[in-house]
């Protein structure tokens, strides 16, 4: 099966730190958890997430 390739590692704010050919390939890339931690905390998109769902009429 052809397969369209080009997957890419893209950090919240659109920069892409690393990006597949069109071959099969293992992309590798080095990112900082002190970033991650402060950049979940300017964009808090996991405050508003919804665990559970009401099913119509309470149920």
């Amino acid at each position: 099966m052809q397969q369209a390739g080009h997957s890419t590692v893209i950090d919240p704010w659109g920069t892409v730190l690393g990006e597949a050919r069109t071959a099969e390939e293992t992309v590798t890339v080095d990112f900082d958890m002190t970033q991650v931690a402060r950049i979940r905390s300017e964009l808090p998109v996991l405050r508003d997430r919804v665990l559970a769902i009401e099913a119509p009429g309470g149920r």
